[in-house]
């Protein structure tokens, strides 16, 4: 059960981290410029990071059910 809970939180965070990655690109200001290698963090690392943060969160709180 960890695997599919992990792959169900990384799938349900992959909207929020697209927008939470949006949101800093245009904060940075990366709208009116030309592609630059710090546009790597927000387009790139920071949504890709918090997806696996939340795939291995929901693998690391799996609580095991017992069946009777």
């Amino acid at each position: 059960m960890g695997v599919a809970r992990a792959v169900v939180f990384g799938g349900v965070s992959v909207l929020p981290a697209i927008l939470v990655g949006v949101i800093f690109f245009l904060i940075l200001g990366g709208a009116n410029e030309d592609w630059a290698s710090w546009m790597w963090v927000p387009c790139y690392i920071l949504p890709i990071g918090l997806i696996v943060s939340a795939a291995v969160y929901g693998w690391k709180t799996d609580i095991a059910v017992e069946v009777e």
